[in-house]
């Protein structure tokens, strides 16, 4: 390598380190530019590669009001991510932490740098010969110590980055660590994207069934629908799991749009799959007595639903009335 080549290649590195060491000591980001800088950070977990600060889903827009408030509060970076984390399964950091099993990542790119160093610096101090006539013996070996030096610090960079990633791609942990966990405790937020995250995980459905069930109770339809929908339609769903669904999905296109003959399909599919489950046959009666004026069909229902002996006091009281009352030809409640 020329002496002026070999400045050059100094130079670079030097105005490189001083580029860094410049954005090391930089002034403190301002709140908004930390905010901006924590949600960068941190992957949507029900987007496809975006960060939380560049998503429009609401659930992102939820994750940066947080980071906004920590940062108002006074909180660390540090802290701050650790919430998130903790508190919205399938977020992911985009840049790893340095720390932990992440150490070697940030410390493969240093010992790549660090190996260009000495070989620059090699270089300098042993300037190739302009002939081979005077190069000693096995000089031309030593010469290529610090390339392959140089090479083997590049491959672990790669090596080890790949075996990041490839550890990071694994996303179906979120449906195992919830599986042995009571899910009263888990937020419908975090729900929501482990369900995102793992949408044809075998065991997903059961946790579907649970964040709909939430939703329906709350009066939220539209929110439960396409998880009971999913469940419906999905290969992976035990027969409770599918007449649940069924039978939810019928009551609210009864309840919610008074489509009475769609309603009394779902509840007959939930039938075909359970034939004795009162539910449906409580809540068929009620669509063929309020929606399709067919009173005796009704009560024909009704009675069977009391047949059953395992039917709780509190329910057999309602339905007693209801048969009472369809009976007499009274109009439904």
């Amino acid at each position: 390598m020329s002496e002026r080549l070999r400045n050059l290649v100094t130079i670079g590195v030097i105005a490189v380190l001083v580029v860094v060491l410049g954005t090391l000591v930089a002034t403190a980001p301002s709140a908004t530019d930390r905010v901006e800088a924590i949600g960068g950070r941190i992957k949507c977990p029900v987007c496809q590669g975006e960060s939380i600060a560049n998503s429009p889903s609401p659930m992102a827009r939820d994750m940066m009001d947080l980071v906004a408030e920590r940062v108002a509060d006074g909180s660390t970076d540090e802290a701050i991510i650790d919430e998130l984390l903790a508190s919205y399964s399938g977020a992911v950091l985009l840049d790893p932490p340095l720390g932990g099993a992440t150490l070697p990542l940030w410390l493969a790119p240093l010992f790549a740098v660090s190996a260009g160093v000495i070989v620059i610096v090699w270089w300098r101090r042993h300037p190739r010969p302009e002939t081979s006539e005077t190069t000693p013996a096995g000089e031309g070996g030593r010469r290529l110590a610090p390339l392959l030096l140089l090479g083997v610090a590049f491959a672990a960079v790669v090596v080890v980055a790949g075996f990041f990633l490839q550890e990071r791609g694994d996303t179906t942990s979120g449906v195992a660590d919830l599986a042995g966990q009571d899910l009263d405790d888990v937020s419908n937020e975090t729900m929501e994207a482990v369900i995102e995250a793992n949408a044809d995980h075998p065991q997903v459905d059961g946790m579907r069934v649970a964040l709909a069930e939430r939703y329906f109770e709350a009066g939220d339809y539209q929110s439960a629908f396409p998880h009971y929908l999913a469940v419906a339609e999905s290969a992976n769903s035990t027969d409770d799991q599918a007449v649940t669904a069924l039978i939810r999905l019928g009551w609210m296109a009864w309840d919610g749009n008074a489509e009475a003959d769609a309603a009394l399909g779902l509840f007959d599919q939930a039938l075909d799959i359970d034939p004795l489950s009162t539910t449906a046959l409580y809540l068929k009666g009620q669509v063929l007595w309020c929606g399709m004026g067919d009173a005796e069909a009704a009560a024909d229902l009704f009675t069977k639903v009391l047949d059953d002996p395992e039917l709780p006091a509190e329910s057999r009281a309602t339905v007693n009335d209801d048969l009472e009352a369809v009976t007499a030809g009274r109009a439904c409640a």
